[in-house]
C-alpha cells in the first residue's frame, strides 16, 4: 500500500475531481496537494493546516466511527471539522474513511480515507 503522508505547509483546495481520482502526485507540495490541491479555491495557511491536522489525528484516535471533531482559525476565518465514517484495516494498517469539510463563506467537503503509518503519522491512502 502506497501512503501519502501530509506534510506541514500550508496549500489551498484543488477541484473535487482530482482529489476523487487520487493520480499520483509529484514531490513536496503536491503530497498534499493530491489532498487539497494546488492554490486554487481555499487558501490555507500552515496554522490552519496544523489545526486541521490536530482536528484530524484526534477525530481518527480513538479509531471510532461516529467520531467528529472540529477546528477554527479566528485568525483567517477558515474552520472545518471532520467526521469518521468506518474505521477498517488496509495491508494491516488501521485506516478511517474521513469526512473533512473546509469551511469559508462556503463549504467544501472531501472524502478520503488516512491510515496510519509505521512511524505513528496519518496519511492519505490512494
Amino acid at each position: 500500500m502506497r501512503l501519502l503522508p501530509i506534510p506541514s505547509f500550508a496549500l489551498g483546495l484543488y477541484a473535487v475531481a482530482l482529489v476523487a481520482t487520487l493520480a499520483v502526485a509529484t514531490p513536496a507540495q503536491a503530497q498534499f496537494g493530491l489532498f487539497l490541491g494546488g492554490r486554487g479555491g481555499l487558501d490555507l495557511t500552515d496554522e490552519d493546516w496544523d489545526l486541521f491536522r490536530k482536528a484530524l489525528g484526534d477525530a481518527l484516535t480513538p479509531m471510532e466511527a461516529g467520531r467528529r471533531t472540529e477546528w477554527s482559525n479566528p485568525k483567517t476565518g477558515v474552520r472545518g471539522d471532520v467526521l469518521v465514517q468506518k474505521v477498517h484495516e488496509r495491508d494491516g494498517a488501521p485506516c478511517g474513511d474521513v469526512q473533512a469539510n473546509f469551511i469559508r463563506r462556503t463549504v467544501q467537503p472531501y472524502k478520503l480515507t488516512f491510515c496510519k503509518m509505521a512511524n505513528g503519522q496519518w496519511a492519505i491512502a490512494p
